[in-house]
């Protein structure tokens, strides 16, 4: 679809007679009805038994997946903050968000959501304080929004300022005067803002918050009653969504550079801006303004017959342009950056971080890239750095559900201000939490140890198989990694090397084609028989991260939990990296192979950041355990982590994150698997959901680790952040958050592949 069908097909011929119909037929509702304008689609204020509704006929060329959107999000924005006031949607008689009905001799998409009373601003003398909280209650907005996600987000749309360049076309629609300047600063945009703001964090935005959509309560008050028409919202920055309101208040204004400052120091006062996004302010405000003066200008030769509504605004938004660009850009850009303070200008300069963390640090701590990232804050999928420049995370899956998820972070806070304590006390919350992890599990896991890392989970899941068994035997996989405890290190061959493992551990291949089961584990058991050591325990990372990123092969796990019980010995899987939906719709790893182990470890996508892990394992095997042995540890199972738990569950179950790993990862691999036949260094692609690998090879088809590094390095330059693993590091890992995108995997699918081409 072109950015501009949208805008290219004229609405439905549509009159109240036939919005009562529709209304009737598909809502339940007889009402009077009254036409609303629109731009593209016909709009009905409908009055039925004391309430009014706003019904929407919508265009031809909208698809109803958009008008889905624009109803959820009105569900969103009213559940995040209460105080903005926004329509609720209203359900059809079949219960859809969205109608079908056919009006004009055509099938059309209808909704319907309530009417909120008020006075549009653009029909009232606004003031300065007045302004100033109209960018407030935009700075909220966002806020509200940033944790809003929909595949319709990024769907090409005309009023997208990122696409702006795409209007190229459409200048020869304007007076032979304007089409010079108009040109020129497409190019400019082209060349100086577009590369920078591909840098900024991306979120849902209003992208259309100006007077006409903004209400004051009626009765002459000055509070805004009301947020209107979310028809244009987008995939964008927070920067443009607040250079779009403030273009908007430069009309019919003189002192246009006070006008700007004074939006942005009220956005800043709740949300802080990055200098890259304090520093493109003027410059998207007047491409704001640009692409209204072309599309303008386009629509009146298109649709004649509107020519005077299409350009009421049309000469303000030029005198105001003119104004934009008359002024001193980079004196003003200068005090909006005196004024706003950016977030990182405080930051120390990376060398003196470095110098600061060698001083103080302990040495042995390594760095993932040959040149650090600086981080000073992360949101989503995005890490920004010292300078402003976001980077795209595919590589920290402990941010299981994004980056600052506000949901999560305002559980933390809320519980923490309310009650934090141990496990000593009795607390509903941390029983509610168990209840919720055990239902996610297959019986008769049915128990939970708190821990407050995946290491310790593993340390304890150890402890309980030795003490159950009355062994110390345990078998692993041969570059396993399992935690930093003298337990788990000394069951992690990646870090230790098989040659410095203690006589009671034994190793198996991992889960790669070709592994007969039967025979490694038989060689294991004859291992720890010749040491004198019996097995306590099999356990295995189920998704192999450390040995290369494998999904189970089919019997693999359930021919190593068979033979292990015949042996003896417990099954532990080790889901910290693999659990919680990591690996798609399964949500378990083991689960690819139908058993069911008798311990579960979890741990850091917990709490998303926040040190949260648990030990999950069967009535009988707690009970055993506790007789002859003991756990206690004054922060597992705390109240704060129990509410960053749930609220994690609640983003997980809420948004399908498990599903969209599934979706998004399929999507990823089959765009992985394009680069494998065009690169001759791509060996093989494999992992299930979103923990992905890519092997890198040489012309040979041997493990090309050097190759790999610095093809890690050169992603990380291009701000693109993935890690690697295997026996001999050449497999590039992917596992980022899994509120990850078809947009994120393009941009990370095309950084790669232009990666690879130096290959």
């Amino acid at each position: 679809m072109a950015i501009t069908e949208l805008l290219e097909t004229s609405p439905l011929a549509v009159f109240p007679d036939d919005a009562a119909r529709v209304a009737h037929d598909v809502y339940g509702l007889i009402c009077d009805v009254e036409s609303l304008p629109g731009e593209r689609d016909r709009n009905f204020l409908l009055s039925a038994e004391g309430e009014s509704y706003v019904l929407k006929i919508a265009n031809p060329a909208e698809q109803p997946a958009v008008l889905d959107m624009q109803q959820r999000v009105l569900l969103h924005v009213r559940r995040w903050d209460p105080e903005l006031r926004v329509a609720r949607p209203m359900p059809t008689q079949d219960g859809e968000l969205v109608g079908a009905t056919t009006v004009a001799g055509q099938d059309a998409a209808v909704t319907l959501a309530t009417y909120l009373d008020g006075t549009p601003l653009e029909h009232v003398a606004v003031g300065a304080g007045l302004r100033h909280r109209t960018v407030e209650t935009l700075a909220s907005l966002d806020l509200a929004m940033r944790t809003f996600h929909h595949q319709e987000l990024n769907r090409p749309l005309a009023w997208d300022l990122r696409r702006l360049p795409q209007l190229r076309s459409k200048v020869e629609c304007l007076e032979a005067d304007r089409k010079s300047f108009v040109d020129s600063w497409l190019t400019h945009f082209e060349n100086r803002v577009e590369p920078r703001l591909r840098q900024l964090n991306t979120q849902a935005i209003h992208n259309d918050f100006n007077p006409a959509n903004l209400l004051l309560a009626p009765g002459g008050s000055d509070r805004l009653a009301g947020i209107v028409d979310f028809g244009d919202m987008t995939l964008g920055t927070r920067v443009e969504d607040l250079a779009i309101a403030a273009s908007y208040q430069c009309l019919d204004m003189e002192d246009v550079s006070a006008i700007l400052l004074a939006a942005v120091t009220a956005y800043t006062r709740q949300l802080r801006l990055s200098a890259i996004e304090l520093d493109l302010l003027p410059d998207l405000a007047i491409s704001r303004l640009v692409q209204s003066i072309v599309i303008s200008a386009w629509r009146a030769g298109l649709h004649p017959d509107n020519r005077d509504y299409i350009l009421i605004h049309a000469e303000p938004v030029w005198e105001a342009l003119q104004r934009l660009i008359a002024i001193d850009l980079d004196q003003l850009r200068r005090d909006i950056s005196d004024t706003c303070e950016p977030s990182d200008r405080e930051a120390l300069s990376t060398s003196a971080a470095l110098e600061a963390r060698r001083h103080r640090l302990a040495p042995g701590l390594r760095l993932t890239y040959d040149t650090p990232l600086h981080a000073v804050s992360a949101e989503s999928v995005w890490i920004t750095g010292r300078s402003g420049g976001r980077h795209l995370d595919a590589y920290n899956n402990v941010a299981h559900v994004g980056h600052g998820q506000p949901e999560v972070v305002a559980a933390m806070a809320a519980q923490a201000a309310r009650l934090n304590t141990n496990t000593r006390y009795v607390v509903d919350e941390v029983n509610a939490y168990a209840d919720r992890l055990v239902a996610l599990l297959p019986a008769p896991l049915d128990t939970v140890f708190f821990a407050n890392s995946g290491g310790e989970a593993n340390d304890l899941a150890w402890r309980i198989a030795r003490t159950i068994t009355g062994r110390q035997g345990m078998i692993i996989t041969d570059h396993a990694y399992h935690g930093s405890t003298y337990l788990t290190m000394a069951t992690s061959p990646e870090e230790l090397g098989l040659d410095n493992l203690e006589p009671w551990v034994a190793t198996i291949a991992p889960a790669r084609p070709g592994v007969s089961i039967n025979d490694e584990i038989a060689a294991a058991l004859d291992q720890l028989s010749r040491a004198g050591e019996e097995p306590a325990a099999f356990a295995c990372d189920t998704v192999f991260s450390s040995d290369g990123i494998y999904d189970p092969e089919p019997g693999y796990l359930a021919g190593a939990y068979a033979a292990m019980r015949r042996a003896g010995g417990l099954c532990i899987a080790d889901e910290v990296q693999a659990g919680l939906g990591r690996v798609g719709e399964r949500v378990w790893g083991f689960a690819a192979d139908d058993v069911v182990p008798d311990i579960v470890t979890l741990g850091k996508p917990m709490g998303n950041g926040h040190p949260i892990a648990a030990v999950i394992t069967t009535t009988a095997i707690a009970e055993e355990f506790s007789r002859a042995g003991y756990y206690f540890s004054t922060f597992a199972g705390n109240p704060v982590s129990a509410a960053v738990g749930m609220k994690v569950l609640d983003v997980m179950e809420r948004e399908r994150l498990p599903q969209q790993a599934e979706v998004i990862g399929r999507y990823l691999r089959s765009g992985l698997r394009e680069l494998e036949k065009r690169s001759d260094v791509v060996g093989d692609v494999r992992g299930p959901g979103l923990f992905l690998g890519v092997e890198i090879v040489d012309a040979g088809g041997s493990p090309a680790p050097a190759a790999a590094e610095s093809i890690q390095n050169s992603m990380r330059d291009r701000r693109v952040l993935i890690g690697r693993t295997g026996p001999s590091g050449n497999v590039l890992k992917i596992r980022p958050p899994l509120v990850f995108t078809e947009e994120h995997s393009d941009l990370l699918l095309e950084t790669l592949d232009n990666v690879l081409s130096a290959w």
